[in-house]
């Protein structure tokens, strides 16, 4: 408690704001004045109003709280990217393993969330991996058990994507949204949700699914994508290449997927152009 006060009184007297500016006179600066010396607590909605006041947005404030450690899941997510470009499939299955066994022993369902997403990892590296019935099925229920879709599912759905048969991340996406509902209009979720349509429409090209691809670039086109989330066009700019192809429009479709390339190339995205290019080149060849 003392340690969050002395978090907020730094942030409003590095800024130059006094006690009672930082209230907005909403509640009294004398409550806020303790808060910051340890003395009491605050409720969550004077801290909201105090937060706003300083110009602190709340995930700043919890990342300082938390002494500049990253969340348990952040750092899950670190360890299987280190994993997956070292190619490293014993540590991969050493860590699938180890949140199974926690499930077993503690039936927390994020561990088997957690498992899961190690699954779509290792995905990458072995594409005959495939999660288990119990953990499609946990995943089903999950999912379709929250009503209202925040950063956690979104985030959850974009990393299992590539577990999905076609069908059921289709009936995935359509659920999602359904439920984003308000949480949809965050910046960070409005990107998962971006990434998740532009994943829904990759994978409908590549099975030749022209119903479930139109459905896709129809949604991706709805919410397109704001002037600042370039990569994300550029990549649907490729996507786009790809739909036109299979819809037989094979000149325009072409020039489509080499702009983007190009376009990745001239802005420093090597590596990101030279992993399209190629699947350019794999994907064309499939289609002959």
């Amino acid at each position: 408690m003392y340690y969050m006060g002395e978090i907020f009184r730094e942030l409003r007297t590095g800024r130059h704001i006094s006690l009672k500016a930082a209230t907005g006179e909403e509640f009294s600066y004398s409550m806020l004045s303790k808060f910051e010396n340890g003395d009491s607590d605050i409720s969550a909605s004077k801290l909201l109003i105090g937060l706003e006041n300083i110009r602190t947005e709340l995930e700043e404030f919890v990342y300082l709280v938390r002494g500049f450690q990253p969340t348990s899941y952040t750092l899950l997510k670190n360890k299987l990217w280190q994993a997956q470009e070292k190619k490293d499939m014993n540590t991969l299955w050493e860590m699938y393993q180890n949140e199974m066994n926690q499930y077993q022993s503690e039936k927390e369902e994020k561990y088997i969330l957690n498992a899961i997403v190690i699954k779509g990892h290792m995905f990458f590296l072995d594409e005959t991996i495939q999660a288990t019935e119990i953990e499609l099925n946990f995943l089903y229920d999950y999912l379709f058990s929250v009503e209202i879709w925040g950063e956690y599912e979104l985030r959850l759905f974009s990393d299992i994507a590539a577990l999905l048969p076609l069908d059921l991340y289709f009936r995935y996406a359509r659920e999602m949204l359904q439920k984003v509902d308000f949480l949809g209009d965050l910046q960070k979720n409005k990107n998962y949700i971006y990434t998740i349509l532009l994943n829904g429409l990759f994978k409908s090209i590549a099975e030749k699914s022209l119903t479930k691809a139109a459905y896709f670039d129809k949604k991706i086109k709805e919410k397109f994508f704001d002037e600042n989330d370039a990569y994300l066009r550029i990549v649907h700019l490729f996507a786009d290449g790809q739909h036109d192809y299979i819809l037989g429009k094979k000149d325009e479709g072409l020039t489509k997927m080499k702009n983007a390339i190009s376009t990745l190339e001239i802005i420093g995205c090597r590596q990101s152009a030279d992993y399209y290019s190629k699947n350019m080149s794999d994907w064309l060849k499939e289609c002959e």
